[in-house]
Parts: C-alpha cells; structure tokens; sequence
C-alpha cells in the first residue's frame, strides 16, 4: 500500500497561503508570468522545476535546481535548495522555492522484493480545494512516497490526492539494499520551466525524440524551445498543424556591379572588383554562405578566375572558379558562377568582395571586360548565420 515517508519542510512558504493577499486570485495574477500548459485552458500552469543553475556536484548536471542525489552509504537521498512551481486545476499555480540542501530518508528495503520511491515537491493548503489539505496546514515540502514491494518489475507510486506536487526522482530500492547510486535515481524534474515567453531547454532523455517531453505540443504558436542534442537545437511551434520545426535564422546581404557602360581591363595579371557587401558584426561569432556570378568578354587564349575574397581583392580566398577562352583567337562571352560555400567562423564586421583577375595572357593588352548596366548580370549573395556547434550525442 502506498505510504507518505519522510518529509523535510521549507524554510519558505509558497506564495499567498497566509491570507496576505487574496488567496487564488493573488496566485493567478503572479502566475499570469509563467508559461501556460499546451492545449488547455488559458489560466493553467505547468507544474516543475523552474530552469536554473545545477551544483553538478553528483550525476549528470543538467539546467535545473532541486536535483535529488544519493547520500553515500545509505538508504538516503538529498535534494538541491531551488524553485518550482505546482499548479492546482481551477485554483493557479504556487511559486515555492527550497531554502536550502534537504535530506530523506527512505525506508530499510525488502530481503526478497525491489520497490520504487517517489520524491515529490509538494504543496499544502488547507484553503485550497483543489489540493485538499488538513486543516490549519499551510507548508511546501519535499517528500518520499513509498512503492509496493514486487517481485518483479516495480511501479512508481501515486502521491494522494493527485493535485498538490510535481516528481523530482523515482528511486529504485533493490532487495537487500543498503545504499544508493546515481544509476537508481530517475530524474523526473524537467525539462525545466521558464516564464512565459522564454525558451525552454530539454536535456538527457528529454531531448531523446522518442520522449513525452520532447513530442509534447508548444502552448502557443511562436513557444521556443532549445534542444540538447544533435539535430536543430533552436525549435518554434508552429501551431497544432505543423508541430516544431527548427528556427532558420539567417541574414541575407546582396551586391551588385555599379551600373555602367562596358569596360575593359587589360594587363599581365590585372584584377578588378566587381562589387562587395560588408557584414555587419552581429555581437555574436557567425559563418557566411557567399556566392557570385559575372558575365564577363574575355579576349581569346587567356584564362581568369572569379574570385570571393574577405576584406578586398587581395584577401583570404573564400571560394573561386576558372574559366577561359583558350582555342579562340576572338573575344568571348563567360558566364562564370563561384558555387556556395561557408566559411568561418568570423567575428566583428567584414567586407566580402566579388572580384575577376587574369591567370593567363597571350599578351600585355590582353583582358577582360564587363558591363554594369546588364542588371542582375554581376552580383554577390550572401547568406549569414550563427556559427552553432553540435551538442554531444546523448
């Protein structure tokens, strides 16, 4: 039969319990701050533990407080001080915090059976119908709900009544055990909760795409979430039709050739800038995806390379192609294209520069030549982006 086992009291009530401030309605007007459950109505709340820094001290740290850990050589957890939030249906969501490291203990484990613990954050609230507490009770605690013994595979354990609290770990308690590991705590606290408007972060098995976390539905169209895992961390909900796609976040920067009549440039290795656009140092480093084209007369039996260079004509060469006229004793139209590719990463502004040089003469007059006025003809794209780096496999 399921039991309430240890419990530790917070130092800190949760909020509007004390008759202060008008009770559900000061709770629903704070709580008009956090991000609202998907799917159901506007004034409901996630329950959970609210994103923050983790000690990493035990286990695997992740971006959320109130982590429970095993205490060495006993049948004993701690749980991190922190803040979460536990909605009760109709009534709003309390914002309680931990006011500092607790520890539980849990019961002496079977010699023939295994159980599974639940460690819960919990509410009580004697004015609060929806949560059903004894009377003249008003706290927030942490606490250990026992598991039936089984033979088998164990079940977590159901707290009563079921509105109140939100999981933080479900511990598995072996027959004959004595201690625990990090491998027998189950997290169960994310993925962590933000205001609303904030971007959520779903970490270890929360970020696995088989989980419930992550095939959970945005509560609106436009919730962010940031995803721990290889793949498109940066991901927007679409709306119930489309689900989450991940966010394209790319600047575009576009160049022509000044206009002009035709031109011409001639000489043992000449080159001349077709046209350049300067990036603008978005405060964060980034790659650039450029390409150009040109249509450039070249006379006949000589070579020349369309180039896409940083800072100027005689800078890092980011990409290039060749064409020629070679086999021709006249001057020849050429269509070069210089194909995409990115480059970086970069930091501050930089100018990219779209530029033709001669690789190949049959004399001094040879050259090359182009017109300004042939709109669309000579030009430089180029796309921009954050330089993001894969998180590790989980």
């Amino acid at each position: 039969m399921v039991s309430q086992g240890a419990v530790a009291q917070s130092a800190f009530d949760p909020w509007a319990v004390q008759s202060r401030v008008g009770l559900a309605d000061a709770r629903l007007a704070l709580d008009s701050v956090l991000m609202p459950r998907p799917n159901l109505s506007y004034i409901d709340y996630r329950s959970g533990v609210m994103a923050s820094g983790d000690s990493g001290a035990t286990g695997t740290p992740t971006h959320m407080a109130m982590r429970v850990a095993p205490v060495a050589n006993a049948l004993s957890v701690t749980v991190e001080m922190g803040n979460c939030v536990i909605n009760s249906p109709g009534q709003g969501a309390y914002m309680c915090a931990l006011d500092g490291q607790k520890t539980l203990n849990l019961a002496a484990a079977s010699s023939t059976q295994n159980r599974i613990d639940l460690i819960v954050a919990r509410v009580y609230d004697d004015l609060n119908t929806a949560i059903g507490s004894a009377s003249g009770v008003r706290k927030f605690t942490v606490e250990v709900w026992q598991g039936d013994y089984s033979s088998g595979t164990p079940t977590v354990p159901t707290p009563t009544p079921t509105n109140g609290w939100t999981p933080l770990a479900a511990v598995t308690v072996g027959k004959n055990a004595t201690s625990l590991t990090a491998a027998t705590i189950q997290d169960l606290r994310g993925p962590g909760l933000v205001a609303r408007g904030g971007m959520r972060a779903l970490y270890g098995d929360d970020a696995k795409t088989a989980s419930a976390a992550f095939a959970e539905p945005g509560a609106y169209p436009g919730d962010q979430r940031w995803v721990h895992a290889p793949g498109f961390q940066h991901q927007v909900y679409y709306g119930a039709q489309q689900g989450w796609r991940g966010a394209f976040n790319c600047v575009r920067y576009f160049a022509a050739a000044p206009p002009g009549e035709y031109s011409f440039t001639a000489g043992y290795g000449v080159t001349r800038e077709i046209c350049r656009v300067t990036i603008q140092d978005p405060g964060v480093p980034y790659f650039v995806f450029p390409t150009g084209k040109a249509s450039i007369t070249m006379t006949g039996g000589c070579a020349a390379d369309l180039r896409v260079t940083t800072g100027s004509i005689d800078g890092a060469i980011i990409q290039w192609t060749r064409f020629h006229t070679y086999g021709s004793t006249a001057d020849k139209l050429n269509v070069p294209n210089v194909a995409p590719t990115h480059w970086g990463p970069i930091t501050g502004n930089v100018d990219i520069v779209l530029s033709v040089g001669m690789r190949d003469n049959v004399n001094q007059n040879s050259g090359f030549g182009y017109r300004g006025n042939d709109v669309g003809a000579n030009t430089l794209n180029c796309l921009v982006f954050p330089a993001t780096t894969q998180p590790p496999a989980v």
